[in-house]
C-alpha cells in the first residue's frame, strides 16, 4: 500500500466516522428532548395524593430513559465485538452499531405509536 492509497483510506475511515456520528446525534436529539419535556411535565404536574400514579409515572419514565440509552450502546458494543472478533478496528464498526441502534430505536418508537393507536380502534384518528 503507498502513502497516497493509505492516506486516502485514512481519510475515508474519519469521513464515515464523523457521518456515523452525526446522524446519530441527529436522530437521537429529537428523541432525547421528548424524554425531557416528559420527564419535566411529570414533575411539574405531580399529584399530591395519588402516590400510585407517581411511582407508575416514575417508572414509566426509568424505563424509557434506560431504553433510550441502552439500545444505542447495545449496538455500540455489538459494532465494537464484531470488530474485534474479525481483527479490525472498531472505530467504524462501533460508529455504524451506534447508528443501527438508534434506527433501531425509533422503528421500536413508530412500531409503539402504530400499536397504540391500532389498540385504540382509530378513535383518535378520526
Amino acid at each position: 500500500m503507498t502513502q497516497t492509497s493509505a492516506t486516502a483510506e485514512h481519510r475515508r475511515t474519519r469521513r464515515r466516522l464523523v457521518v456515523f456520528l452525526a446522524m446519530t446525534a441527529v436522530l437521537l436529539l429529537p428523541l432525547a428532548a421528548g424524554l425531557w419535556f416528559t420527564a419535566e411535565s411529570a414533575v411539574r404536574n405531580r399529584s399530591g395524593s395519588d402516590w400510585q400514579a407517581n411511582h407508575a409515572t416514575r417508572l414509566m419514565l426509568q424505563r424509557t430513559a434506560m431504553t433510550l440509552v441502552g439500545l444505542p450502546l447495545a449496538g455500540a458494543a455489538c459494532g465494537w465485538i464484531t470488530a474485534s472478533l474479525r481483527g479490525r478496528s472498531a472505530r467504524v464498526p462501533t460508529a455504524a452499531g451506534l447508528l443501527i441502534g438508534t434506527i433501531a430505536l425509533w422503528a421500536l418508537g413508530i412500531a409503539d405509536v402504530f400499536a397504540t393507536f391500532t389498540s385504540a380502534g382509530g378513535s383518535f384518528l378520526f
